[in-house]
Protein backbone atom coordinates (compact mmCIF):
# COMPACT_ATOMS: atom_id res chain seq x y z
CA UNK A 1 0.00 0.00 0.00
CA UNK A 2 2.89 2.41 1.02
CA UNK A 3 4.66 1.94 -2.59
CA UNK A 4 1.69 2.80 -4.53
CA UNK A 5 1.03 5.59 -2.54
CA UNK A 6 4.58 7.04 -3.11
CA UNK A 7 4.19 6.21 -6.71
CA UNK A 8 1.18 7.93 -7.02
CA UNK A 9 2.71 10.90 -5.63
CA UNK A 10 5.60 10.75 -7.56
CA UNK A 11 2.94 10.65 -10.77
CA UNK A 12 1.02 13.77 -9.60
CA UNK A 13 4.35 15.96 -9.19
CA UNK A 14 5.63 14.61 -12.19
CA UNK A 15 2.07 15.48 -13.70
CA UNK A 16 2.29 19.07 -12.21
CA UNK A 17 5.95 19.57 -13.30
CA UNK A 18 4.97 18.99 -16.98
CA UNK A 19 2.08 21.00 -16.72
CA UNK A 20 3.90 23.86 -15.79
CA UNK A 21 6.68 23.14 -18.71
CA UNK A 22 4.00 22.69 -21.28
CA UNK A 23 2.01 26.12 -20.38
CA UNK A 24 5.47 27.75 -20.20
CA UNK A 25 6.50 26.69 -23.56
CA UNK A 26 5.02 29.74 -25.29
CA UNK A 27 6.87 32.14 -22.86
CA UNK A 28 10.42 30.26 -23.45
CA UNK A 29 10.00 30.30 -27.46
CA UNK A 30 9.69 34.12 -27.09
CA UNK A 31 12.01 34.63 -24.76
CA UNK A 32 14.79 32.98 -26.70
CA UNK A 33 16.37 35.11 -29.68
CA UNK A 34 16.74 32.51 -32.05
CA UNK A 35 15.35 31.68 -35.49
CA UNK A 36 12.34 29.51 -35.02
CA UNK A 37 14.08 26.24 -37.04
CA UNK A 38 17.12 26.42 -34.19
CA UNK A 39 14.21 26.22 -31.20
CA UNK A 40 12.63 23.66 -32.95
CA UNK A 41 15.80 21.48 -33.54
CA UNK A 42 16.58 22.41 -29.54
CA UNK A 43 13.38 21.30 -28.32
CA UNK A 44 13.46 18.31 -30.31
CA UNK A 45 17.01 17.17 -29.13
CA UNK A 46 16.51 17.10 -25.93
CA UNK A 47 13.04 15.74 -26.23
CA UNK A 48 14.41 13.14 -27.45
CA UNK A 49 17.92 12.46 -25.04
CA UNK A 50 15.05 13.11 -22.41
CA UNK A 51 12.61 10.01 -23.76
CA UNK A 52 15.64 7.85 -24.16
CA UNK A 53 17.30 8.65 -20.47
CA UNK A 54 13.58 8.05 -19.27
CA UNK A 55 12.89 4.60 -21.38
CA UNK A 56 16.29 3.12 -21.55
CA UNK A 57 15.85 2.36 -24.75
CA UNK A 58 16.52 3.79 -28.40
CA UNK A 59 14.90 1.51 -31.44
CA UNK A 60 14.72 3.45 -34.53
CA UNK A 61 14.13 1.24 -37.63
CA UNK A 62 13.90 3.28 -39.94
CA UNK A 63 10.78 2.00 -41.26
CA UNK A 64 8.20 3.70 -43.83
CA UNK A 65 5.60 4.23 -40.44
CA UNK A 66 8.68 5.55 -38.38
CA UNK A 67 9.94 7.74 -41.34
CA UNK A 68 6.23 9.34 -41.72
CA UNK A 69 5.57 9.63 -37.89
CA UNK A 70 9.07 11.72 -37.52
CA UNK A 71 8.22 13.94 -40.47
CA UNK A 72 4.83 14.80 -39.53
CA UNK A 73 6.21 15.83 -35.92
CA UNK A 74 9.25 17.58 -37.15
CA UNK A 75 6.77 19.69 -39.18
CA UNK A 76 4.28 19.94 -36.27
CA UNK A 77 6.99 21.07 -33.74
CA UNK A 78 8.64 23.35 -36.44
CA UNK A 79 5.03 25.36 -37.44
CA UNK A 80 4.25 25.65 -33.57
CA UNK A 81 7.30 27.20 -32.80
CA UNK A 82 7.48 29.29 -35.83
CA UNK A 83 3.88 30.82 -35.19
CA UNK A 84 4.52 31.11 -31.55
CA UNK A 85 7.47 33.10 -32.66
CA UNK A 86 5.88 35.12 -35.33
CA UNK A 87 2.46 36.19 -33.62
CA UNK A 88 1.08 35.47 -30.41
CA UNK A 89 1.67 32.51 -28.33
CA UNK A 90 -2.77 32.94 -27.74
CA UNK A 91 -2.86 32.39 -30.97
CA UNK A 92 -0.37 29.71 -31.91
CA UNK A 93 -1.92 27.47 -28.69
CA UNK A 94 -5.38 28.29 -29.93
CA UNK A 95 -4.47 26.63 -33.44
CA UNK A 96 -3.21 23.96 -31.90
CA UNK A 97 -6.21 23.29 -29.54
CA UNK A 98 -8.61 23.02 -33.11
CA UNK A 99 -6.87 20.30 -34.13
CA UNK A 100 -8.81 17.53 -32.96
CA UNK A 101 -11.80 19.32 -35.32
CA UNK A 102 -9.70 18.86 -37.64
CA UNK A 103 -8.97 15.31 -36.86
CA UNK A 104 -12.69 14.38 -37.33
CA UNK A 105 -13.24 16.20 -40.53
CA UNK A 106 -10.22 14.41 -42.13
CA UNK A 107 -10.98 11.07 -40.17
CA UNK A 108 -14.15 11.42 -42.20
CA UNK A 109 -13.29 12.75 -45.91
CA UNK A 110 -9.80 10.59 -46.21
CA UNK A 111 -10.82 7.23 -44.15
CA UNK A 112 -14.51 7.29 -44.47
CA UNK A 113 -14.41 7.17 -40.37
CA UNK A 114 -17.78 8.04 -38.81
CA UNK A 115 -17.84 10.58 -36.42
CA UNK A 116 -19.61 9.59 -32.89
CA UNK A 117 -21.63 12.31 -30.85
CA UNK A 118 -18.48 11.60 -27.99
CA UNK A 119 -16.17 12.79 -30.87
CA UNK A 120 -17.66 16.48 -31.08
CA UNK A 121 -18.31 16.60 -27.48
CA UNK A 122 -14.10 15.79 -26.52
CA UNK A 123 -13.39 17.82 -29.08
CA UNK A 124 -15.48 21.51 -27.97
CA UNK A 125 -14.53 20.23 -24.11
Amino acid sequence: MGANLNERKGAIILLILSSILWSLGGVFIKLVNLNPIAIAGFRSIISAIFIILVTRRFKFDFSKDQIICAIFYSLTVFLFVGATKLTTAASAIMLQYTAPIYVAFLSYALLKERILMIDWISSFL
